[in-house]
């Protein structure tokens, strides 16, 4: 089969390629044998975007094997990359394995026979000037070989004119600008440049010598840029952009420049929030006079600020005419008919009216002023608004006096002349108060202030402990005297008795007390898995009893075991990781005193821990959250554990002998939009026979995670690509069909629902027009490709899968058929076009365009048939007819979002 390359470098008929095989070989399809191919190297470094597309650079161009799954990267130099050398020489194979200079050293052999050698890299043989030479076997009953003679080895490359494979990698002169060539005209002689030569000097070319090069265009009527045109588009600004300012240009005219021209001049500065003047600032300094220097008025100044005139200020404004022999109003005149009211019309006194003259105020007229206020009952004399204020009552009036409470006896009061009530007549008063049960103070209390009755008695004291009560007998002040007889409390000592008579025997610590005294064993070693024996003793000096408790003060990460039983001064303990633990015991006696002790424990593995691997990854970013782990193919009796960040489960584990990648058949850890979340994946070797003899974990390698969005999105201009390419057989038949492809360039599904495919060829008949409307099962996976055959059965029984791949991720391959089915109408490379739409198809030009392209220029017929964008990529063809001589640079069929999944040598063989 010959696969030819998609457009815009993102030929990925590769993939495709294997698909028509995978299938072929299941439906009983002759599988054709592998064609030659040449060493082709894209690097993976250099992969970038442009526009949103990525550039054919990004993709690892790859051999296909039909016999495995797998793609396997070719060498790019096999002159230039180090020689990988074996343990042991092969014997027989004529090359020097082992990198000792002596090819099959050690191996037996014939006597007397001799065969071709090679010393050399064995990617180098015979390859350029690398020949092979001869060794002998010499010997009687067991031979051994000579020394191999004659061979050439592979040497620097030199620039010769004969261009000789000096490195054996199969390029001659490469990295050489020359091989001896003759000198080169360089330069221009245009304008005011010169020409000069180039010369060819070690193989590379000399700099221009005697050239005069250009330099930027002046104004002075002469061609200093040497394109050929003098003083072309130059321009110079004049004037300046300030304020309302604006600059012009100054036009080149015959080697000078012309006036001025489209400028803006500057004018009077107004108040008008903008720089007329146009010397940097705005408004500056204006001003204007406002208000009236009349009368008793000042005038002010108003200021412009932010193209406003402020406020008057420092005026002397207008006020009401007062009466000051002055102009207050400002209208030139003083105190004119100015009266007021004087006096009052409160109570008995009467209102008047003053005049204003000669800027005072004259006598109160017709007013009657206040009196003398008397405690009459009626009227305000003294016309404060209140009737006989300050009168404590009316004259004549009585009211009664003192109180009938206790022993009091109540009285009378009358009020005098002067408003005021007299003395209280017939009352009885009240006396201070003593404790013999009557209210002598007239409060409605008996005795209050009293703690008793005079005479009176009560017990006192306590009978706790070792006191003894008492009796207290009332005095004559009501108050409890000395409690006669008891004996009271005394300091508490240690005697065993309550001699503070608190209902507690010897306490706050006046008898002696100890903690416990507490002995942990000498320190120990184990072995991870095996029991230790930890032997403590605890007792408690007062006599009492203890409870031991054993704990793990530290231990080693990833260890959980803890002695048992923790309460018994004789525990077991099986430690479950190498390391130093420490443990602690506690003894705590009755009187909750608690002492302590600690014993240390170093544990070793029973075993030797194997090598933990080196990890690599050839892709730092997995869009399907799925990333391949790379190391050296793992040893027998050994397994690996893979851990993410810091987790203390691993997410995986290998356990195959010689396997070299890890990829996760499930996506792990959340990330996030591009470029995603970053997390560092470490890797554990233990051994199979026992998963606790473990090596330190391995250095971390950084994988950056993208979280693929699980709600699917409309497709747009922004988040496909199209691409087309043919499969066909050998000899040019049988033909397989045409296919293109749809890519998703985003982290969430692509609906196609709703949209549709069309193309059409340059006369764009009836019969030539096809089309393909998308449904709701068509939806590209997150970073994925959609992939349809133009005639998914032709030839019968060898076309493209019908169903999803499911050990292919991201891949969609479409089971719809183009309407109208015909076997005509071929994609167009001359002159149609094809695209992707939105809605159903109606015509070629219906609906908004997603994405779109035309055919290639046909300017040369050996493009032909090759695929859109083919032009500049097709190869060695050299007709329409003819095949061409290799694969048209292979490629990784749509692999956007995973282009560097290629393990060398798989082990086991995977999927890409």
């Amino acid at each position: 089969m010959v696969l030819a390359m998609s457009r815009r470098g993102l030929g990925r008929a590769a993939l495709l390629f294997f698909l028509v095989i995978a299938a072929s070989t299941a439906l009983g399809c002759t599988t054709p044998p592998p064609p030659e191919l040449p060493d082709v190297y894209a690097p993976w470094a250099d992969a970038g975007m442009d526009g949103g597309r990525l550039d054919a650079a990004f993709f690892l161009d790859a051999w296909v094997d039909p016999s495995v799954d797998a793609f396997r990267p070719v060498r790019p130099d096999a002159g230039m990359t180090d020689r990988e050398c074996m343990a042991e020489e092969v014997c027989g194979n004529g090359i020097d394995d082992d990198c000792t200079g002596e090819v099959d050293d050690g191996c037996a052999c014939e006597a007397g026979i001799t065969t071709s050698c090679f010393r050399g890299d064995p990617a180098h043989r015979r390859l350029g000037v690398c020949a092979d030479g001869t060794m002998a076997c010499e010997g009687t009953e067991f031979g051994r070989w000579t020394t191999c003679m004659g061979d050439v080895l592979e040497s620097a490359e030199q620039c010769d004119e004969a261009a000789l494979d000096e490195d054996c990698d199969g390029v001659s002169n490469e990295g050489c600008g020359c091989s001896g060539d003759g000198d080169l005209p360089c330069g221009s002689d245009v304008g005011e440049c010169t020409a000069g030569v180039q010369r060819c000097v070690d193989g590379m070319r000399t700099d221009c010598e005697g050239a005069t090069g250009p330099i930027a265009e002046i104004c002075n009527d002469l061609d200093d840029d040497c394109d050929g045109t003098v003083d072309e588009g130059l321009t110079r600004r004049c004037g300046f952009d300030r304020g309302i300012c604006i600059s012009g240009v100054e036009v080149c005219v015959d080697g000078a420049f012309s006036m001025c021209e489209g400028a803006v001049l500057p004018r009077i500065d107004v108040c008008n929030g903008l720089d007329d003047d146009c010397d940097g600032s705005t408004d500056e300094s204006l001003s204007r006079s406002c208000g009236t220097n009349t009368g008793a008025c000042v005038t002010g100044t108003e200021m412009c600020t932010d193209g406003r005139y402020s406020t008057c200020l420092g005026s002397i404004s207008p006020i009401d005419e007062l009466c000051n022999g002055e102009d207050d109003d400002c209208d030139g005149r003083t105190d004119e008919a100015l009266t007021r009211g004087c006096g009052t019309d409160v109570g008995e006194c009467v209102a008047g009216t003053e005049t204003c003259g000669a800027g005072a105020w004259g006598a109160c007229v017709g007013s009657t002023p206040p009196a003398m206020e008397r405690c009459e009952g009626s009227r305000d004399e003294n016309c404060s608004g209140t009737i006989d204020e300050g009168c404590a009552c009316t004259i004549g009036m009585t009211r009664g006096c003192g109180t009938d409470t206790g022993r009091c006896v109540a009285g009378t009061q009358t009020c005098d002349g002067a408003g005021m009530w007299g003395m209280c007549v017939g009352a009885t008063d009240p006396r201070t108060e003593t404790c013999d049960g009557t209210d002598d103070d007239c409060d409605g209390v008996q005795d209050e202030g009293c703690d008793c009755l005079t005479g009176a008695t009560r017990a006192c004291g306590t009978d706790t402990g070792e006191c003894v009560r008492g009796t207290e007998t009332c005095d004559g002040a009501g108050r409890w005297g000395l409690c006669a007889g008891s004996t009271g409390p005394a300091t508490e000592i240690c005697n065993g008795r309550d001699d503070n008579c608190n209902g507690v025997i010897d306490e706050g610590d006046v008898c002696p007390r100890f903690p416990p005294t507490v002995m942990c064993p000498a320190p120990l070693t184990g072995l991870v898995g095996s029991p230790v024996t930890l032997m403590g003793t605890g007792t408690d000096p007062d006599g009492g009893s203890v409870t031991l408790d054993w704990t793990v003060s530290s231990r080693p990460v990833g260890s959980s075991a803890n002695p048992a039983p923790p309460g018994s001064g004789t525990a077991t303990f099986f430690p479950d990781a190498a390391g130093a633990f420490t443990l602690r015991m506690c003894a705590t006696d009755d009187e909750a005193q608690t002492a302590c002790c600690t014993t240390s424990l170093t544990v070793t593995s029973p075993c030797t821990p194997p090598t933990a691997p080196v990890l690599r990854t050839s892709c730092t970013t997995s869009w399907d959250r799925r990333p391949i782990i790379e190391f050296d193919p793992m040893p027998a009796s050994v397994q690996y554990e893979f851990f993410l960040d810091s987790a203390p489960m691993p997410y995986g584990t290998v356990t195959m002998m010689g396997q070299n990648y890890f990829r996760p058949a499930a996506a792990i850890a959340p990330g996030g939009p591009p470029p995603g979340t970053s997390h560092l994946v470490t890797v554990r070797a233990c051994t199979t026979t026992d998963l606790t003899c473990c090596a330190t974990a391995s250095a971390p390698v950084s994988i950056s995670m993208v979280e693929a969005c699980s709600t699917p999105i409309p497709a747009s201009p922004s988040n496909i690509l199209i691409s087309e390419y043919i499969v066909a057989g050998t000899g040019g038949s049988p033909q397989v069909g045409e296919a293109f492809e749809i890519t998703n360039l985003s982290h969430c599904p692509v609906t196609l629902n709703g949209s549709h495919f069309s193309y059409c060829n340059s006369t764009c008949t009836a019969g030539s027009a096809r089309y393909m409307n998308f449904g709701p099962v068509d939806v590209i996976p997150p970073r994925g490709v959609y992939v349809a055959m133009r005639e998914p059965t032709n030839p019968a029984g060898c076309g493209s899968p019908g169903v999803d791949d499911p050990g292919l991720f991201g891949l969609r391959v479409s089971t719809l058929m183009m309407l109208p089915v015909s076997s005509g109408g071929w994609f167009n490379n001359d002159g149609g076009r094809m695209r992707v739409a939105g809605g159903a198809y109606v015509s070629l030009s219906g609906g908004p365009t997603y994405d779109s392209i035309a055919s290639y220029v046909p300017e040369s017929t050996a493009c032909r048939s090759t695929g859109y964008d083919a032009r500049d990529q097709c190869g060695t063809w050299t007709s329409a007819a003819a095949d061409p001589s290799s694969l048209l640079m292979p490629h990784q069929l749509g692999r956007l979002w995973h282009p560097c999944d290629a393990v060398v040598e798989p082990v086991p063989m995977m999927c890409r």
